[in-house]
């Protein structure tokens, strides 16, 4: 039954008379409002005798499989819901069968949807939006830690209470995490305007995809407008995926925990206690945010020497949950004392002997070096790091923000997005292009391929500058060292002459070391 069914049967039953009692318990009075899942009721039970909400869900209890798959969501949004006792997560009471449909019997919250607030008395203060932010950030957290994800976070999913304070409701395109895929292939399902990046791209989501949601979320009601908001719907898709958010001047020292929030990659987004953080300095009328580490952050084991005086380690990179402890961040040296010695002041004597002994350790290992022939002491590498997404619906596209010469090293990675050689025909596939038996199927195309041993679809980088270079087959992680000076350029594998009924784009991450 679609929307407009529901809407018609709303209306049939007001007309038939009035407070219709479902389930033999549930007394309905006036229609509170309706969405694309269902019609919300001002009811009361009449076994407890209190006030409670009723959504009527816009689908049968029985008939195909469409029918069947919506009833299972209804039944997940009712347990999702039910799983977490919050007070900014609405609460669920009930779930009954009654003239066919599904109703789900929940809290009744006394209050406007955050997105009707908005719009009757516009937007909010950047301290007033950070106490609600802070609100929803724990009642996400709340919901994760039951393995939910929300989904469909929005001012419209936002209930007032009459002391101002926030509820989370509407959970109807939860996913738990107990395995099973409720959507239609390729349907995407909740408000473009708020959905995360990855959803978009058809990638892997998780915890950070709703703190995206929260952060337009911030945005728009503090700003005014939701950041991604465009005239079509192939436009914001496009916004959400790729475009940097307008933001309005409004979101003050609430703009950069919005911007940290909306970062394109979710393992650059903050982690809930970093944006807790930050939000509580805004709502404590603090003018700085205060920093806002990604929630997977880059940090470098630096180099020590060893027992034996002519050894030295080499640093090690690696990946740390931010808020943790780790070695030493990029770009930055720490004097702390070594494991086992007191971390006591020793005095500006002390600190000055140590620096000067130093000194000399080091002019004399130089004036080795130097004796030995080994100075002139090289630079270190240098690396330049950009982000690019590459469109299946274009050739060779060249990537900007990095510059390649003989010997640099360059990585290519993929971090997000699928695409499709043939959109009406064949699956979205991933950096490493489709699976034997699909590639085989199009082999009426294989002229169309530009690297003839690699799969369709397949993620492709080249050196373009005097003189085309090999062309390399990326997959998910491509190393390799330059053989000339050129600009790197990435491509799908299906030749430009061939690409129109190509959809989809992915995003890398590309990475140039420079040897000095």
């Amino acid at each position: 039954m679609t929307s407009g069914d529901g809407d018609h049967q709303a209306a049939t039953r007001s007309e038939r008379g009035p407070e219709p009692l479902i389930a033999g318990r549930y007394l309905l009075h006036e229609v509170l409002g309706r969405g694309g899942m269902g019609t919300v009721w001002r009811a009361h039970d009449q076994l407890l005798d209190r006030p409670v909400a009723a959504k009527e869900l816009h689908i049968l209890t029985h008939g195909d499989e469409e029918h069947r798959i919506r009833v299972r969501r209804a039944i997940r949004e009712a347990r999702a819901v039910a799983r977490v006792p919050h007070p900014h997560v609405v609460g669920v009471h009930d779930l009954v069968e009654s003239e066919d449909r599904l109703w789900i019997v929940m809290e009744l919250v006394e209050g406007p949807s955050l997105a009707h607030r908005i719009a009757e008395t516009g937007p909010l203060t950047p301290q007033h939006t950070a106490v609600l932010g802070l609100q929803l950030l724990d009642a996400l957290e709340a919901v994760h830690a039951a393995g939910t994800l929300h989904r469909d976070v929005k001012p419209a999913n936002v209930l007032l209470r009459r002391d101002g304070s926030a509820v989370l409701t509407d959970f109807g395109i939860a996913a738990l995490d107990d395995g099973e895929f409720l959507t239609t292939t390729g349907e995407l399902v909740g408000s473009l305007d708020f959905m995360a990046p990855e959803r978009v791209m058809g990638s892997e989501v998780g915890p950070a995809s709703d703190l995206w949601s929260l952060g337009v979320t911030l945005a728009t009601v503090c700003g005014g407008q939701p950041p991604f908001r465009r005239p079509a719907r192939p436009a914001t898709l496009h916004a959400v995926a790729y475009e940097e958010p307008l933001l309005s001047e409004r979101l003050g020292p609430l703009r950069p925990v919005v911007e940290a929030l909306l970062r394109k990659s979710p393992d650059e987004r903050p982690s809930a206690a970093s944006a807790r953080s930050a939000l509580r300095r805004v709502a404590a009328g603090e003018a700085d945010a205060g920093p806002l580490p990604s929630a997977t952050v880059r940090v470098f084991a630096p180099s020590y020497p060893s027992a034996d005086a002519d050894t030295v380690t080499s640093g090690q990179e690696r990946l740390v949950p931010a808020g943790t402890s780790g070695p030493t961040a990029l770009h930055t040296t720490s004097l702390g004392p070594a494991p086992g010695q007191s971390s006591r002041p020793r005095g500006r004597k002390r600190l000055w002997w140590a620096l000067a002994g130093t000194a000399a350790l080091a002019a004399g290992v130089a004036g080795g070096l130097f004796v030995a022939g080994v100075l002139p002491l090289k630079k270190d590498p240098k690396t330049t790091t950009t982000t690019q997404v590459v469109q299946s619906t274009t050739g060779w596209q060249g990537v900007t923000g990095v510059s390649v010469r003989r010997g640099d090293r360059v990585t290519v990675r993929f971090t997000s997005g699928a695409w499709t050689v043939d959109y009406r025909n064949k699956p979205m596939t991933g950096p490493a292009g489709y699976d034997a038996n699909t590639d085989k199927s199009l082999d009426g195309a294989k002229s169309c391929k530009i690297k003839p041993t690699a799969p369709f679809g397949t993620l492709l980088a080249r050196l373009s500058g005097e003189r085309n270079l090999p062309v390399h087959t990326v997959g998910r992680k491509l190393t390799f060292r330059a053989a000339g000076k050129g600009t790197l350029q990435l491509a799908i594998n299906d030749a430009e002459a061939c690409v129109q009924d190509n959809s989809g784009a992915l995003a890398v991450q590309v990475s140039v070391t420079h040897q000095p």
